[in-house]
């Protein structure tokens, strides 16, 4: 088998070993290059693109969070607000309760003072009846010291009793 060796199948086998190399690198080599490089620059794409959704979602995450602070910051002047219309609805009745108690002390004192007046129209009509009576009693009669006495007394009794 290895009779045959000789410097010409040497030669001849590396000028085709050549052959297929050179046809090899030109048509399938080449090829395959093209397809790796392809390859090669769509997952670069790919990377850059999944870079570029990262950051796009980190700055939405950012404008979400920041959006959120602004809300709960927004709540928090909302309850202050209504916190003080509260207070001040609280104020207002308030003060409104205390118009009401103070004009209706003033009522009552008036309404006093009027029941007062009258109160004192009426004894004074009565002390007025009761000494007319006494007048007329003692102009009646005849009346001795003793007599005028007893009647002042029961005048002056009388009064006392009536203004109890």
């Amino acid at each position: 088998m290895f009779n045959n060796v000789t410097i010409m199948n040497i030669v001849y086998t590396i000028i085709n070993l050549l052959i297929l190399y050179f046809l090899f690198r030109k048509f399938l080599f080449g090829r395959v290059d093209k397809i790796l490089n392809k390859r090669m620059e769509e997952v670069d794409e790919a990377t850059k693109a999944a870079e570029l959704a990262a950051n796009e979602a980190k700055e939405t995450q950012r404008q979400y969070e920041q959006k959120i602070l602004l809300a709960d910051e927004e709540k928090e002047q909302i309850l202050a607000d209504i916190k003080k219309q509260g207070y001040d609805e609280y104020e207002r009745i308030v003060s409104d309760a205390k118009k009401k108690g103070e004009q209706i002390l003033v009522e009552a004192k008036h309404n006093a003072e009027v029941e007062n007046a009258k109160a004192k129209e009426i004894y004074a009509a009565e002390l007025t009846d009761m000494v007319i009576d006494a007048a007329s009693k003692i102009a009646a009669g005849r009346h001795s010291a003793d007599d005028d006495k007893e009647l002042y007394d029961k005048f002056i009794s009388e009064a006392g009793a009536k203004d109890e």
